[in-house]
């Protein structure tokens, strides 16, 4: 359970403190002390940058377990696995199998000019568009995947490992992150058998060619990945990292760019672990909205986790939906994505979501998910580099006048070069968002999370004074959502409490 360990940062929060406005501290009132010096630092981004880390921040809920992974991680990896790279591509491979030159990694690890090269191959670092004949920021972004991949495999726990002491950091207490568990095994049975575009009768012939039997061997792969997080941070010794504190759930994370039939394999797995693994809260599909598969198949892919979450409906959708924009696609397609992800998919959040104001009847669809609660994960630094939507041109204030929740995300953040610290300052810097909106925020994440159980602001208790000891066992009885949610709000007295 984590305890946003905010020790490493007293130091910080007493200098802060220390220049806040002598009317605010004596108002008697913590958080509008710590909203006065927000005030004050708002025009300096070094300043702003270290209060907002400070800060605790919730949950990043959308975040790809290997696009969390900084470049340089891969570089030693694939040094220490004795991997090779591509010469002309700069893409990783076992050694031995390389088309054209290649050279091993351990032999340029250490070299500065291979190194910057790999690096910013493998991420969005100097990235500028056109530099590579066209090649752009969208492209540019979904490459790096595959370009480092190697390194990543049987590498899911290190992953883990380094999101979560990153997590730590910062004072982010929860990580739901996309990770594939048995994809590989669950295609190969879907292409056994011939897709008969039958949504019902192909999930009865998935369950009989012995689907259900791969998910003890997901359930064991999670736990190989949790392990070896627990050795690499030294959990549970006094050596321990503040990330083993960071409380962790997995979306099954869908790729979509395939067949139909191996999609549906990959979904309706996801569903029977959920059954079964309760670290396993949700289900996302991936790879660019604007590949060619993904465009043909999207109102089918949406029919077959409607039908399914009908049948089983345990399991939490989130979406990449609306991650598209003019002059990407055709506009026909920003047309209907959100919508059939909202009313066909029963989708509960939103990711991106950046083509809402090209929706048919999009006035009455923010209305529907302003009513019942449809959260939009936000990933502004994302939709920059992959689509050029920032500023006034990204719809986060058309979601917020509307009244839809939102939280912030980093969704790729090590191929983006950026943290969930960032994407708070970049929020609050260009909307001009104040200290409580940032709170805000930063509860929504683990309000719309999908931890089991109700929310804190459902428990009586907790309804006149969140921090009071009937509150605290209220939300440490009601489940893991309001434990979290408690914690969070603890976590925001200790640190406006600096600012007094």
């Amino acid at each position: 359970m984590p305890r946003f360990p905010l020790s490493s940062a007293v130091g910080l929060l007493l200098l802060l403190g220390a220049c806040a406005t002598p009317a605010a501290r004596d108002s008697g009132d913590p958080e509008a002390a710590a909203a006065a010096h927000f005030e004050t630092i708002s025009n300096s981004p070094p300043a702003l940058r270290g209060f907002l880390e400070a800060m605790p921040k919730g949950g990043d809920i959308h975040s790809h377990l290997s696009g969390t992974v900084y470049a340089e991680s891969y570089i030693a990896w694939a040094a220490e696995d004795g991997l090779c790279l591509i010469v002309e591509t700069a893409t990783l491979v076992v050694c031995g199998e390389a088309e054209g030159p290649a050279v091993e990694v351990s032999e340029i690890a250490g070299n500065d000019a291979w190194r910057a090269r790999m690096i910013d191959a493998w991420s969005m670092r100097d990235f500028v568009p056109g530099a590579e004949p066209g090649e752009s920021g969208h492209d540019h972004f979904f490459a790096t995947f595959g370009k480092f991949s190697a390194a990543g495999d049987g590498r899911e726990g290190d992953m883990l490992a380094e999101a979560a002491a990153r997590a730590a950091r910062q004072n982010i207490g929860y990580l739901e992150l996309m990770n594939s568990l048995q994809r590989g095994p669950a295609m190969r049975l879907a292409r056994s058998l011939p897709w008969s575009g039958d949504i019902a009768a192909y999930r009865q012939a998935l369950l009989e060619a012995g689907l259900y039997d791969l998910v003890p061997a997901a359930i064991a792969e999670t736990d190989g990945l949790e392990a070896r997080r627990d050795a690499l941070l030294a959990c549970g010794t006094p050596a321990a990292d503040p990330g083993c504190e960071v409380e962790v759930r997995y979306l099954q994370q869908v790729i979509r760019a395939i067949s139909p039939g191996e999609v549906y394999a990959q979904i309706l797995l996801g569903f029977l672990i959920a059954e079964t693994d309760p670290r396993v809260v949700g289900l996302n599909l991936v790879a660019p909205e604007d590949g060619a598969v993904a465009l043909r198949d999207y109102s089918l892919h949406m029919a077959i986790i409607g039908h399914l979450k009908s049948l089983m409906p345990k399991m939490q959708v989130t979406l990449h939906a609306g991650e598209l924009t003019l002059g990407l696609v055709d506009p026909k397609e920003l047309k209907f994505h959100i919508r059939e992800a909202v009313e066909v998919a029963g989708a509960r959040r939103i990711g991106h979501g950046v083509d809402i104001a090209y929706e048919d009847g999009y006035e009455p669809l923010l209305r529907r998910m302003a009513e019942e609660g449809i959260l939009v994960e936000i990933a502004l630094t994302s939709n920059d580099v992959i689509l050029g939507v920032a500023g006034d041109r990204h719809p986060f204030e058309l979601y917020r006048e509307a009244g839809v929740p939102l939280a912030l995300a980093t969704d790729d953040e090590g191929v983006s070069r950026i943290d969930l610290t960032q994407e708070f300052q970049r929020a609050a810097e260009t909307y001009g968002l104040e200290y409580r909106d940032l709170k805000e925020l930063a509860r929504n994440s683990l309000a719309f999370s999908f931890l089991a159980g109700p929310s804190l602001w459902e428990l009586p208790d907790c309804l006149a004074e969140r921090l009071a000891a009937a509150c605290e066992a209220a939300a440490r009885g009601a489940g893991d959502k309001a434990r979290e949610q408690w914690e969070l709000e603890r976590a925001f007295a200790d640190f406006e409490a600096a600012f007094q």
